[in-house]
């Protein structure tokens, strides 16, 4: 273990050699910090701050496999290794991009990006809608909604997903070009017969935390609501927002609205 002063951030940093040992010190250390590419920790607006910073450099975190049936993708990858990544799921790789710096995206990790719990994150949404699992630091694997749900602060050893067997999409809208982002949604949809038969909706940006519209994915299922109008009244119906720097509520229920039946369209094409 080294152990020393951070000259970036104000406070102890730690640099454990083994994954027990950044688990143990952050068990000693009260409300002490993962430290991994630092985007968030040195964001002067971030809620990420503390005073002890457990680095996770010598830990190699960064391999990312596509198995047989599953992938499996290093907690300290950076979007920018997923987006190189030859093998990397194509909408997964859309939502790294929507980060628009490129010195951002060498730093940003996919752990950091999920245990910062960000409202307006651009991984969890493609995530949550493939049904992605977290490993932790203690060996507990544990679904990602619920690490996001139960806001857990455990070190993410790795995220894994199964193949999908449907199709996904992603869209990310910006109040302008370069701006604030509004919202991120992710979709994924499975057809038999023309049909839809398993539907997964998350969405980013509009609360608090990252939603999955629940209700919005049984009806299409089940077939109450249609691909179109329906499916847009029915999002607007599902959200709740406030008026922020974004946008009003109102617009910002109908930019969700009109964005979720966009990737619905998307999905639906590629399945024919």
């Amino acid at each position: 273990m080294e152990k020393g002063r951070s000259s970036v951030m104000s406070g102890m940093f730690l640099k454990p050699l083994t994954i027990e040992e950044a688990v143990r010190m952050k068990s000693e250390y009260t409300g002490s910090l993962y430290l991994g590419g630092g985007t968030e920790i040195n964001n002067p607006f971030s809620r990420s701050h503390g005073e002890v910073y457990i680095s996770l450099e010598a830990l190699n975190l960064k391999a990312c496999v596509k198995g047989r049936n599953h992938y499996i993708l290093g907690g300290s990858a950076t979007f920018q290794e997923l987006i190189d990544w030859d093998e990397c799921y194509p909408p997964l790789r859309e939502a790294a991009l929507f980060l628009n710096s490129r010195n951002l995206r060498n730093q940003a990790t996919l752990g950091g990006n999920l245990g910062a719990h960000l409202k307006d994150s651009y991984l969890v949404p493609i995530l949550m809608v493939l049904d992605a699992d977290v490993e932790l630091g203690k060996g507990e694997i544990l679904p990602l909604v619920t690490y996001i749900e139960e806001e857990r602060r455990d070190l993410i050893i790795n995220v894994r997903f199964s193949h999908n067997k449907g199709q996904a999409a992603v869209k990310n809208i910006l109040r302008s070009a370069g701006g604030l982002s509004v919202l991120s949604v992710a979709v994924s949809l499975r057809t038999e017969k023309q049909k839809i038969t398993k539907a997964a909706i998350a969405v980013s940006g509009l609360n608090h935390k990252i939603i999955r519209l629940s209700s919005v994915e049984e009806a299409l299922v089940a077939g109450t609501v249609k691909p179109g109008t329906e499916l847009e009244d029915a999002v607007k119906k599902a959200v709740i927002t406030a008026s922020d720097l974004c946008g009003s509520a109102e617009y910002k229920k109908q930019l969700c609205g009109v964005t979720v039946q966009d990737c619905v369209d998307r999905c639906l094409e590629a399945s024919k």
